[in-house]
């Protein structure tokens, strides 16, 4: 018999006795290969992420919150909110910074208690975000909500959003909040001539503004008019790049009488974060009047017996 007839043969045979199987097999085989090829094609369940980082800073100024700082951070934030929410108002008060509760609230427990009582009306949530980091100080916005779940608030839903700064006082984390920052005080700024004297005592720091504190002495026996918003940059922050004009003087003019020293204060736009240093106050057109007030008041340029500038540098 020839070897293809009997492989032929034991085909035959072979399927004979064990076609069944052969058959359950292959079914098995193809329903495995169908269901495996429709489970490929089932839209994949996306996993979910959870991008909420509240201690990486939204700007991207290279400055992370440092590891040993967050939980004193997240703590002492945790904390003021919910002696805020129970209106434990001496103890909030008590983690503010000392600069904080002096330029904001006037040394005035009762004017932060207005304050919380002006947005804690219900009970409410919040949530934080880190903004920006410069040096030791931790900028972050925190965004204070109704708690529907607690109150059961159908109407509406109010918010209330600011920035505060976290910062070290006495190895203790404090808050400065409704964007304020701090006080820098400064020494043996001043700018003198023989008319006037200017004397630069300290600036305040908010997110957006900076507000100095100036004296002027008139050394004369005329009026001495330094801005009043009849002219354009009369005085101006110089920034190396940039200038910018102080806000406000046609409502708060700086008039001076003879022989009169005045304070006053000189603000500003100028953001904390944007890495500018303020080189020079600038007074850039300084007017000196006789001694009719009236026209000292006018303020006109072609009136005045004198005009000149000063300049006062800041980065000593």
């Amino acid at each position: 018999m020839k070897p293809g007839t009997k492989i032929l043969l034991a085909l035959k045979k072979f399927w004979k006795k064990y076609w069944k199987i052969v058959v359950i097999v292959a079914i098995i085989w193809t329903a495995v290969l169908i269901i495996n090829n429709y489970l490929k094609n089932l839209p994949q369940e996306q996993a979910v992420i959870n991008t909420y980082t509240p201690d990486l800073p939204v700007m991207d100024n290279g400055e992370e919150v440092p590891e040993d700082k967050k939980e004193d951070i997240n703590n002492v934030i945790d904390t003021f909110f919910n002696y805020c929410n129970n209106k434990e108002y001496q103890k909030a008060y008590d983690l503010l910074t000392t600069d904080c509760q002096k330029y904001v609230y006037s040394d005035s427990l009762n004017e932060f208690i207005e304050y919380v009582d002006g947005i804690f009306t219900n009970k409410k949530i919040y949530n934080i975000q880190n903004y920006s980091n410069v040096g030791d100080v931790y900028i972050y916005d925190i965004n204070i909500l109704d708690d529907i779940l607690s109150t059961g608030t159908t109407g509406g839903y109010n918010t209330y959003r600011e920035k505060v700064a976290l910062i070290e006082e006495n190895n203790v984390m404090k808050i400065s909040n409704q964007g304020y920052i701090g006080k820098v005080n400064f020494s043996n700024l001043t700018g003198e001539d023989q008319y006037l004297k200017v004397a630069v005592l300290y600036k305040n720091m908010s997110y957006d503004r900076e507000e100095y504190a100036v004296e002027i002495t008139n050394k004369t026996d005329g009026y001495l008019v330094i801005g009043n918003g009849t002219v354009a940059n009369e005085i101006t922050l110089n920034l190396g790049d940039q200038e910018r004009p102080a806000l406000g003087l046609i409502n708060n003019a700086i008039i001076i009488e003879p022989g009169k020293t005045m304070s006053y204060f000189l603000l500003f736009d100028k953001y904390y974060d944007d890495g500018k240093t303020p080189k020079e106050l600038k007074l850039n057109l300084i007017r000196l009047f006789g001694t009719d007030k009236e026209l000292a008041e006018e303020g006109a340029t072609e009136n005045a017996n004198l005009t000149y500038s000063m300049n006062i540098t800041l980065d000593r």
